[in-house]
């Protein structure tokens, strides 16, 4: 009677005859059942390598079972997401802010991917100081030389600009995403932007006036509204291209009224500091005044 051992050994004889008549032939170890017939062992991480990698599978995992943690609003990673933008993002974004093009959408093709805040910011504080400079420097120019003329840096112009220009960057994208989310309640086919969009949209529009501001200096009336108008039609038309989607299905009336409302809150802005800023400095209106009014007592008296 064969035992187990002896059914090995003739399996092994047999294995070593046929090697022997076929040399070119391959083998299975079948000692460890884990390995594959031609196929490599894989290196398995380690639990340092995981680490190092990021355990990226961990990531998908727990962001797929919606587990994914949020930060606290009042701590520094909350907001730091909304700075999370390269350089790249910001100068495409201020290129599509300057180059509206029809039938594209700056919220759609720009901003929806990841809106921030770091962008309209530094633009904001960007376009305060650009205003306000400018209009120190061209009230300089204009009197210069002239000997009864004292310049006197205006200061409380910074927080003047820098009241009008965040409260238009952040109070009219406020009321315009709590109009839109009312009206979207009631016209569900409407399409929706959150409020760091509508932010977003509205501080990149602003970039247009930084170096219009600029060249505002100069003093030529003309050439002054025709860079104003230009500005305000680019940005405007932004805005236009913008809203006009989230707007389009609601009632005609509202839609138009809408629209309108955006663009007259937007040519105030630029009229309102191209007038305020860049106008004749008050000192020159008091002189005018003085003047008129001794001309009026002197012909009263020459009168009497």
């Amino acid at each position: 009677m064969e035992t187990r051992d002896d059914l090995k050994f003739q399996e092994f004889d047999d294995a070593t005859n046929l090697l022997a008549a076929n040399p070119d032939a391959t083998t299975v170890s079948i000692g460890d059942p884990d390995e594959t017939a031609g196929t490599p062992h894989r290196h398995r991480p380690t639990e340092e390598e995981d680490d190092l990698l990021g355990n990226e599978d961990s990531d998908k995992i727990e962001l797929l079972a919606g587990q994914k943690k949020i930060a606290p609003f009042w701590t520094f990673e909350y907001y730091q997401t909304f700075f999370d933008v390269d350089t790249f993002q910001v100068l495409d974004r201020i290129k599509g802010s300057v180059l509206p093009i029809p039938g594209r959408n700056f919220v759609r093709l720009y901003v929806r991917s990841n809106p921030d805040l770091y962008g309209p910011i530094w633009i904001c504080a960007t376009l305060i100081f650009t205003i306000t400079i400018s209009g120190n420097l061209s009230n300089f120019l204009l009197h210069n030389g002239e000997p009864q003329y004292h310049y006197v840096p205006e200061f409380r112009k910074v927080s003047i600009a820098a009241t009008a220009i965040y409260a238009y960057a952040w109070l009219v994208p406020l009321a315009l995403w709590g109009f839109l989310s009312w009206r979207h309640s009631k016209v569900m086919s409407m399409v929706s932007y959150s409020f760091l969009e509508i932010v977003c949209v509205y501080g990149y529009s602003l970039f247009i006036y930084i170096p219009t501001s600029i060249l505002w200096i100069i003093h030529i009336e003309i050439l002054r509204w025709v860079l104003m108008s230009l500005a305000m039609c680019l940005s405007g038309a932004v805005l236009m291209l913008t809203f006009w989607p989230a707007v389009r299905e609601d009632n005609r009336k509202i839609a138009i009224s809408t629209l309108v409302a955006i663009m007259m809150l937007h040519v105030l802005l630029a009229v309102g500091c191209g007038q305020y800023f860049f106008d004749k400095p008050e000192a020159e209106d008091a002189s005018h005044i003085v003047t008129s009014i001794i001309n009026v007592t002197k012909g009263t008296t020459q009168s009497q």
